[in-house]
């Protein structure tokens, strides 16, 4: 493997990890959100 390949597989893990953070985060916020609207 060479630098190339390796940078590249690097860039999509990061992109995966990133996307996955994301869904997470928007997930808790929404959860939030939704328990403090319910409750005000």
């Amino acid at each position: 493997m060479n630098n190339e390949e390796k940078r590249r597989s690097n860039v999509r893990l990061g992109l995966i990890l990133a996307t996955v953070a994301l869904v997470f985060f928007v997930g808790f916020m929404a959860r939030v959100v939704l328990l403090s609207g319910a409750h005000p």
